[in-house]
């Protein structure tokens, strides 16, 4: 009898390994399916709407993206206004269309950081993390990683789901309190569309609109609502089309609003490293400065002690009368 059981125990126990090897290769299966599709992919066009989640205000955008193989890239944000993300030989390029400026971006970009819009740094964080889950729900698929943004070290946790022929659906970032911060929900998605090398071209995109500032634009009274803790408005001063603000404490930093001269000519400005995404459009971030345009006005805050969510805060706070 003793050894009757223990063949039955034994046949259970074999069982068991084989369903948890079953599901493990389950799991591992839809991750790579996932993962190859979207490594095989040639070119691509989507279109989908972001939302970031912030805790005054959320700030949606719109998001269309071109891809060609091997790393051309048009990114159209559109809010309030549109800017465009281009990569192509020559390098990356920010732009504002309505006001003809145009910025350098960090070389790297998109595959320096993680981007809840961009399935080629989707793939990334997927392919990156060794430990990383899929599953099935009704007929999506749904993959669990861990992801590594470079601005915003809270975000920590990637939800992407794709339906049963892999057309993407929507992606969620996610913090360490596993609170959905970044949601992407993918409406339109046409892989190996028709794209040549001409639609990467930043210069297409370019030409400067001929209205000029009125003269309400002109008369400009500049109000930032937040103040970061243990700083206190310490000057401000205007000159001509130019207002500046300055703080002082234990967080220092200076706002400068300038009204934009839209000329003929591409103005190329200064490197940025990365993007934050603003209520009225992009913000552009290197070491101690964020740079944004609000209309026709460019806004520069400056410091060399804020933070990232600083920068976002005192950017969100500003309005312009």
């Amino acid at each position: 009898m003793g050894g009757k059981m223990k063949k039955i125990f034994g046949l259970i126990l074999l069982s068991l390994l084989v369903l948890v090897g079953c599901k493990n290769k389950d799991n591992i299966d839809e991750v790579t399916r996932v993962t190859n599709y979207l490594s095989g992919l040639s070119s691509y066009s989507l279109t989908s709407k972001m939302t970031i989640q912030r805790p005054d205000k959320n700030v949606s955008v719109n998001v269309a993206v071109d891809y060609l193989s091997p790393a051309y890239y048009k990114v159209s944000f559109k809010g309030d206004n549109e800017q465009l993300i281009i990569k192509n030989d020559t390098g990356v390029y920010v732009i504002t269309p309505s006001l003809n400026k145009e910025f350098r971006f960090d070389s790297n970009w998109p595959l320096n950081s993680s981007h809840a819009y961009l399935l080629e740094a989707i793939n990334k964080d997927i392919k990156a993390d060794t430990e990383a889950t899929g599953s099935q729900e009704g007929t999506d698929i749904v993959i669990e990683c861990k992801i590594a943004h470079k601005t915003n070290q809270k975000l920590n946790k990637m939800k992407y789901t794709c339906d049963a022929n892999f057309k993407p659906k929507k992606t969620v970032f996610l913090n360490d309190k596993n609170e959905e911060c970044i949601v992407v929900d993918f409406d339109t998605f046409t892989p190996n569309s028709n794209l040549g090398k001409d639609n990467f071209n930043e210069k297409k995109y370019l030409g400067a609109q001929e209205e000029k500032p009125n003269e309400e634009e002109t008369s400009l009274t500049l109000t930032a609502g937040y103040v970061v803790e243990g700083s206190q408005l310490a000057s401000s001063s205007k000159k001509d089309d130019t207002t500046i603000l300055c703080y002082s404490g234990e967080s220092s930093y200076t706002i400068i609003v300038s009204l934009v001269e839209v000329t003929d000519e591409v103005v190329a400005i200064d490197t940025y490293d990365s993007i934050e995404f603003l209520a009225c459009g992009l913000g552009f971030i290197n070491e101690n400065t964020m740079k944004f345009y609000n209309g026709s006005y460019e806004i520069t805050i400056f410091s060399n002690q804020l933070t990232i969510d600083d920068y976002i805060n005192v950017a969100n706070s500003i309005t312009l009368a």
